[in-house]
């Protein structure tokens, strides 16, 4: 057989293997915890969470990342794909890791109330 037909069916059947894997065990999980008489809403809590600021603070750094990638190669301190790749990288996860820090605020505000 040809590698065209094989990889995608052995991505497609390992991927539905590993997602039936981890519901099995997440209903193992559920069922021990019943049995010894706790409680299963803890797995029905829902998290706080804020795409938009997330996605909203990840382009900002990735876009000041460009920014500040293009003026230090422009300066000649490293070659346009090194200065552009690396500073897109540590700026957008700056953006990640302000938004982390944004979520954290919010919940502690909301569990104080």
């Amino acid at each position: 057989m040809d590698a065209e037909i094989i990889i995608p069916v052995v991505l497609f059947t390992s991927t539905a293997a590993v997602l039936i894997v981890i519901r099995k065990f997440m209903n193992d999980e559920r069922l021990a915890l019943i049995e010894k008489g706790g409680d299963a809403n803890i797995f029905n809590r829902k998290a706080i969470t804020f795409p938009a600021v997330k996605i909203g603070l990840l382009l900002i750094g990735a876009g000041i990342g460009i920014l500040v990638g293009n003026m230090i190669s422009v300066a000649g301190l490293v070659s346009e794909e090194v200065g552009i790749f690396s500073c897109l990288m540590i700026f957008g996860g700056l953006g990640l890791f302000i938004s982390y820090f944004v979520e954290e605020k919010f919940r502690n505000k909301e569990e104080n109330k």
